[in-house]
């Protein structure tokens, strides 16, 4: 083979090379860009479930409240979206040939306990506030109503049973909403807050922030439960003591309920 042949022979086995590395690095690119569009897709679903928890919150639809924060708990599951992360990192490293990252699980990172910044409500909180509610209605009403010339004690007595209950009423109302907020932000947290930040560390390379991002969301989403919780409560609550203040599924558990109880023929 003539030295010409040789040097075409040696460039054409460059660009079969070039070639087979280009397609190599193209696959990486679709690799990382799939397991990309996987993580953020998780941050776009909690944003969608925050809009679909608002509406569901406004109609007291209790049942739909708990199903979308059992799919906020699936989606921000450690054991699927850290190997996700890990894969991007791991990936990238080898397109860009930088050196690999350190993949073993920080464990401590997703330990119980302290505080993970998170919003937290207790059925305590609820009921300081429902107290604190109730003693300015009764201050209100004192100064509003205490000198006002009555007929006898027992006409005064009538008329702050009357309006006691209509505050007890309010507040009670009050404290569902709260807990309904509290959902609310829960989710908005994890998913307005925490996600992109996991998002923004994992295209930095930097796997320590983004694992901290995805341990702080997940610690929030086990917050979901006892948060779900304090909202059943609330809003068994507010049926009892007003039942129609529930709209339309306020009217429909009245009419379950009296279907219940009505007799039944033989």
């Amino acid at each position: 083979m003539g030295e010409l042949a040789k040097a075409v022979a040696k460039l054409e086995e460059q660009v079969d090379g070039a070639r087979e590395l280009r397609q190599i690095v193209e696959r990486l690119d679709t690799e990382i860009a799939a397991r990309m569009d996987e993580i953020e897709a998780i941050g776009s679903t909690l944003l969608e479930l925050h809009g679909d928890l608002d509406d569901q919150i406004a109609e007291h639809d209790y049942g739909a409240v708990e199903q979308s924060l059992g799919s906020v708990r699936g989606l921000v599951d450690m054991e699927e979206v850290l190997p996700a992360i890990d894969a991007v990192l791991l990936l990238t490293a080898l397109r860009d040939d930088e050196p690999i990252p350190a993949l073993s699980l920080p464990l401590s990172a997703f330990e119980s306990g302290g505080d993970w910044g998170h919003p937290q409500l207790t059925q305590a909180d609820l009921d300081r506030e429902f107290e604190a509610r109730m003693a300015r209605a009764d201050q209100r009403w004192e100064e509003t109503w205490g000198d006002h010339g009555w007929a006898d004690s027992s006409e005064r007595d009538a008329q702050r049973a009357e309006d006691r209950a209509d505050d007890e009423r309010e507040a009670i109302k009050d404290r569902a909403e709260r807990a309904g907020d509290h959902i609310r932000e829960l989710v908005d947290y994890i998913g307005d807050t925490l996600w992109p930040d996991l998002v923004e560390a994992v295209e930095a390379g930097n796997r320590e922030g983004a694992v901290e991002s995805l341990a702080a969301a997940c610690a929030a989403a086990q917050e979901a439960a006892p948060a779900y919780k304090l909202y059943e409560v609330s809003l068994a609550a507010q049926y009892e003591s007003s039942p129609m203040s529930l709209g339309a599924m306020g009217e429909m558990l009245s009419d379950f309920e009296t279907w219940l109880m009505s007799p039944k023929a033989e």
